[in-house]
């Protein structure tokens, strides 16, 4: 049910070219939980495992699907599939997880995050 509410809750109420690339700045084990379920949520349900540090120094995610596997050996061979790629993105006051393989931004409700300081370019 949680997952239904997820999705039902992504939106496209603001244009992701109009949000700041951001980074969280209250990591904890209740933020992963969220950061992971929606990722599961995404990738139809397949259980997700994210560091408590993960989007802290870098709005990207990468995440590529483990190899089924059984008593250890990968079932289906090599994985072919690129890895899907999401950013923390925020816009006035709330933080977004921006899936860009179907520009879709799931909002965030227990992630506080920063608009991400770029290093001035030489």
């Amino acid at each position: 049910m949680v997952s239904t509410v997820l999705l039902a809750s992504a939106c496209k109420t603001i244009d992701p070219a109009h949000a700041e690339p951001a980074v969280i700045t209250n990591p904890s084990a209740e933020t992963t939980a969220e950061l992971t379920e929606v990722v599961s949520t995404i990738f139809n349900n397949r259980p997700v495992t994210l560091a408590q540090d993960v989007l802290t120094n870098t709005n990207i995610l990468s995440i590529q699907i483990a190899a089924h596997k059984k008593d250890g050996l990968p079932v289906m061979g090599r994985i072919e599939e690129m890895p899907r790629q999401f950013q923390l993105l925020k816009y006035d006051d709330n933080c977004y997880l921006f899936d860009s393989q179907n520009d879709t931004l799931y909002p965030l409700q227990t992630v506080k995050c920063k608009i991400l300081e770029l290093p001035p370019r030489a």
